[in-house]
């Protein structure tokens, strides 16, 4: 059992499916979808880029030199990911929510699409190997990653990667692969000559670990994420980067000892929310980050990084924090997620979710120096503007994090954390996901709140502690709620449950009697129960069911996090006969984790 979500924080051989080959669109309208760009890749030795656009269900064509908008394919739904190959003939887009890849052709400025193909649940990154015969794409709810043959359409190897794995890097020569895996904050390096594991890496008390990036000389590896310290969430912790700071973190490719580096990236008094995405020159001389939640682009020298083989501090260290330029930071506005630097070396390409446009920095200056529209309505709806308040830092004490650091992209990072929305200290919670949260009143691990407005403000006042939000404000992050829906469930074929989860049906109805508590189409209930867990130290002495809708994926379980998994959690703390229930046979359960699966 999951908390439907904690108000603390709110804020497989696949299959080929042709289609014929779609005309580009022209330039969007301003009554056209947002384009929400979400990645970038360049091609054309940097003059032209492509761009994933996760709400419009496209990928643009952009040329970079003339600022221009080139042309707009349709692609899956909520592309994540574009990738191009080394002769910038072949383009992929990963679709999250068709779990599939668009496959594309490239010839000067003419985009076609090829079709496409079945991959695997919520494919994200991707890369290509040297030659383009293959490529290698991240399955984030498949906690793997495979590699698809370009000519045959059909999956030749796979590779396991725990805990949603987002971002892929590729060696020039193609023999190392790198992945990051956002939820347990490890990072794997494979062998792609061999096929094994080289190495694998946890970046302790991290999480969120978005993006992964390869130094030119291939002797590191970098990424950036976030540090929990495990402290109350309090004003005073926060200012102090006791609770959350935002960290990159530095590691050897070559060798596969358990050895990284890192470097604390805040400044006290004006933090940098939610590091997203990362890159580096063709020197290797500057790194970028991007941080999506303040907004701007970090550009740090590399040669001047104190990468610290131990505890790196809460703030930025104090030789780097000065005026002569070896850290800056270029405010971008809207919602930056990724950043690609230009082969001259003197500007950079970024993708801008919010701004719906690609911005070109000046490197030199430090500054915007154009905004390239890729299309969207003029005036932006309430969800819309209250999807902006959920990803702003900005509006937090100290801009230390915003809503999305702990429910990541509305889901949930993984994570317990400390807010007193239970009214008790020293007593974390695991954070839930906010998917179908507006279906699921009332709120809290006991259910205590019941009106989501005024969970929003308290989330925004008391959590993280920013100004008073207005009413519209409230509103509109409400309107932004009602649009996180559950993706599709893998766990279904053709909309239908296998044999095993309808015979766990029938448990659930009837033998475990779960159904007395998870009710309704979300499998939850407005009402609080004893379900005999220990006393959490909170005023409360009931909880509240949480739904049950996308259980497959919101691991680990229970308030504390204690069942690893969903058989864990029905054969000892949830087990049916503590509950009512009757106690389950071996087989029982596995059918019955079948059902969970499907919902």
């Amino acid at each position: 059992m999951t908390a439907r979500w904690n108000w603390c924080w709110l804020l497989l051989c696949p299959v080929l499916v042709w289609a014929a080959a779609p005309r580009p669109r022209a330039t969007p309208s301003v009554s056209s979808p947002h384009r929400s760009p979400m990645d970038l890749a360049l091609v054309a030795a940097g003059r032209l880029a492509l761009t994933a656009n996760h709400t419009a269900d496209s990928v643009s064509l952009v040329d970079l030199d003339r600022q221009k908008l080139l042309c707009e394919v349709p692609c899956g739904r909520r592309p994540s990911a574009v990738a191009v190959s080394r002769d910038g003939r072949r383009v992929a887009v990963s679709n999250l929510w068709s779990d599939s890849l668009t496959l594309l052709e490239l010839a000067g400025t003419e985009l076609r699409s090829l079709g496409e193909v079945a991959i695997g649940h919520q494919p994200r990154g991707l890369c290509f190997t040297p030659t383009g015969a293959s490529l290698f794409v991240a399955l984030g709810g498949a906690d793997q990653v495979v590699e698809l043959d370009w000519t045959s359409r059909k999956i030749i190897r796979r590779f396991a990667a725990a805990r949603e794995p987002r971002r892929l890097a590729l060696t020039k020569s193609g023999k190392h692969l790198v992945a990051a895996s956002m939820r347990s904050s490890q990072v794997r390096c494979w062998n792609t000559e061999t096929g094994e594991l080289f190495w694998e890496r946890a970046i302790h008390d991290s999480f969120n670990l978005m993006d992964v990036a390869l130094t030119p000389d291939e002797e590191s590896v970098i990424t950036t994420q976030v540090h929990t310290r495990h402290h109350p969430i309090v004003k005073h912790n926060i200012e102090q980067g006791w609770a959350l700071n935002s960290r990159a973190a530095r590691m050897p490719l070559q060798s596969n000892d358990s050895s990284y580096r890192q470097m604390a990236l805040d400044i006290r008094n004006r933090a940098v929310g939610d590091p997203t995405a990362v890159s580096l020159t063709d020197k290797g001389d500057l790194l970028g980050i991007v941080a999506a939640g303040t907004q701007e682009l970090l550009l740090i020298q590399t040669e001047a990084i104190p990468w610290n083989p131990g505890e790196a501090g809460d703030f930025l260290d104090s030789s780097l924090d000065q005026e002569d330029g070896k850290f800056r930071r270029v405010p971008l506005g809207g919602r930056p997620l990724a950043v690609r630097f230009l082969p001259d070396g003197q500007r950079a390409a970024v993708a801008n979710y919010l701004l719906d446009a690609v911005q070109i920095v000046d490197l030199r200056a430090g500054t915007v120096s154009a905004t390239i529209a890729l299309g969207g309505p003029e005036k932006p709806s309430a969800a819309r503007l209250g999807e902006a308040i959920f990803y702003d830092a900005k509006r937090s004490h100290h801009q230390w994090f915003s809503c999305h650091t702990c429910h990541p992209d509305g889901h949930t990072s993984a994570r317990a954390f400390d807010t007193f929305n239970d009214d008790s200290q020293n007593n974390p919670k695991m954070t839930p996901t906010l998917r179908g949260v507006t279906r699921t009143a009332p709120y809290t691990w006991h259910g205590w709140q019941a009106n989501l407005g005024d969970a929003v403000e308290k989330s925004i006042t008391e959590t993280l502690y920013g100004k008073d939000p207005t009413k519209e404000e409230i509103e509109a992050v409400v309107a932004f709620l009602g649009t996180l829906e559950h993706p599709p469930n893998p766990h279904l074929v053709d909309g239908k449950r296998s044999a095993a989860a309808e015979r766990g049906k029938l448990l659930f109805e009837g033998k475990a009697r779960c159904s007395r508590c998870h009710q309704g189409e979300d499998y939850t209930s407005k009402a609080n129960y004893d379900v005999k867990l220990p006393h959490d130290g909170s005023p409360f002495d009931k909880w509240n069911p949480p739904t049950l809708r996308g259980v497959y994926d919101r691991g680990p379980y229970l308030h504390d996090g204690s069942a690893e998994t969903l058989d864990e959690l029905l054969r000892t703390p949830h087990a049916p006969e503590k509950l009512g229930g009757k106690a389950l046979t071996d087989e029982e359960r596995r059918d019955l984790v079948e059902f969970l699966k499907s919902l």
